[in-house]
C-alpha cells in the first residue's frame, strides 16, 4: 500500500547532485564545493573537504603503526603502497590527523579504542589485502565517542577484496558483543568504489556499517559504488546531506530511525532496504528524500517484518516506483508531499 498526501507539484533546475559516471577520484577537486539538486529547502550539497596538512611529495613505504596504549598521535605523514598503516588495540583516545595513504592497504584497524578521532585523512587508489581486507577505519570492542571528518578513501576498481565470509567498508564500526558500543559523528567525506570480487559468499562490501551498540550521526557526503549498501546502519543513527549511488542498496535500516536530506541517485537493487521485526512495526522517517536515478529501481522495499517508510517531502520523476514487489506484507510507504522532477 502507498499512500501520498499533499500535492504534486513542478521543480526546476533539479537533477542529480552527482553525476557518477563523471566523478573523478581527484583529491585535490574535493577542495570545491559542488551543488546541485535545488529547489527552495530541497537541496543537496557536497561538502568542502579539508585536504591533509602534509606534503604529498614525499611519501615512502611505512613500517606498520602498532597501536597500543602508549601510541602517540600519528600525524602529518605520506605513506604509499603499504599493507596497513595502524593496526592494534586498547588504545585510549587516539588520534589520526592529516594523513595521506595512497595505494595503501587498510589504513587502520583496531580492536578497544574508545575516544578515537580521524580527520583529514585521504586514501586514493585504495587497495584490499587478502587478510586485512578493505577500508579507511575497521574498529570494534568500544569507541566511546568517536569523530571521523574530511575523510577520502577511492578504491582501486583493480584490487577488490577476496570473496570471503567477512563484512569490509570505508568506515565498519564492527562486533556484536557487550563490548560493542560508543557514540560517533561522521561528517565531511567521500567513499567511492567500495567492492568484493564475486564468489560463493555474499559481496559485503558497504560504503559506511555500524552496528547496533553504535549511535551517531552521518552527515555531508557520499558514498558512490559498493557491492552491498552505501549505508549499513543499526542501532540510533541520524543521516543527514547525503548522495547515495551505485551501490547495491543505497541505504539498508535496521531499526526505527528519523533522517534529514539523503539523495538516492541509482543503485542497482533498491533504493532502501528496512529490516523488520516479528514484534514490533519500525518506522523509517525521512524529512526530504530526493530520488534523482533511475526510476524503474524501486525506493522502497520491507524485509523480516513490517516497516513503515515515512517521508516528508519526495522530489521524484512522476514514474518513480515507490515499492518493490515482495516486500512485507502490511508495510506501507506514506508520502505527505510529492514533486516532479
Amino acid at each position: 500500500m502507498i499512500r501520498t498526501f499533499g500535492l504534486s507539484l513542478p521543480l526546476l533546475l533539479v537533477g542529480p547532485a552527482v553525476d557518477s559516471q563523471s566523478a573523478a577520484p581527484v583529491i585535490q577537486a574535493l577542495s570545491s564545493t559542488a551543488s546541485s539538486t535545488t529547489s527552495g529547502a530541497t537541496t543537496f550539497r557536497m561538502p568542502s573537504i579539508a585536504a591533509p596538512a602534509v606534503d604529498g611529495s614525499n611519501c615512502p613505504t611505512k613500517t606498520t603503526i602498532r597501536l597500543g596504549p602508549d601510541t602517540p598521535p600519528v600525524k602529518s605523514i605520506c605513506a604509499a603502497d603499504g599493507k596497513i598503516l595502524v593496526n592494534g588495540s586498547n588504545a585510549q583516545g587516539f588520534v589520526m590527523t592529516d594523513v595521506i595513504a595512497r595505494n595503501y592497504g587498510p589504513v587502520m584497524r583496531g580492536v578497544n579504542v574508545p575516544d578515537l578521532r580521524v580527520e583529514r585523512v585521504s586514501a586514493p587508489g585504495a587497495r584490499a589485502d587478502p587478510t586485512l581486507g578493505l577500508g579507511l577505519v575497521n574498529v570494534s570492542n568500544g569507541i566511546g565517542h568517536a569523530i571521523f571528518s574530511d575523510l577520502v578513501w577511492i578504491g582501486d576498481t583493480a584490487s577488490p577484496a577476496i570473496n570471503d565470509n567477512d563484512a569490509w567498508g570505508a568506515i565498519t564500526l564492527k562486533g556484536k558483543d557487550a563490548n560493542d558500543v560508543g557514540t560517533f559523528e561522521i561528517r565531511n567525506f567521500d567513499f567511492q568504489n567500495l567492492f568484493m570480487a564475486e564468489g560463493k559468499n555474499y559481496r559485503n562490501v558497504d560504503g559506511i556499517s555500524t552496528e547496533k551498540g553504535y549511535s551517531g550521526t552521518i552527515s555531508d557526503g557520499r558514498v558512490m559504488n559498493a557491492s552491498d549498501a552505501c549505508l549499513d546502519i543499526k542501532g540510533d543513527v541520524k543521516v543527514d546531506n547525503v548522495y547515495l549511488s551505485g551501490c547495491r542498496e543505497g541505504l539498508k535500516i535496521w531499526q526505527s530511525q528519523h533522517h534529514g536530506l539523503i539523495e538516492l541517485g541509482t543503485n542497482t537493487y533498491v533504493g532502501i532496504i528496512g529490516k523488520g521485526s516479528q514484534s514490533e512495526t519500525r518506522t523509517i522517517e525521512i524529512e526530504v528524500l530526493i530520488a534523482s536515478g533511475d526510476p524503474t529501481v524501486p525506493l522502497f522495499r520491507a524485509e523480516e517484518g513490517k516497516v513503515i517508510l515515512h517521508i516528508g517531502r519526495l522530489v521524484a520523476k512522476p514514474d518513480q516506483v515507490l515499492r518493490a514487489g515482495g516486500s512485507y506484507a502490511g508495510s506501507d510507504v506514506i508520502v505527505d508531499q510529492r514533486i516532479s522532477i
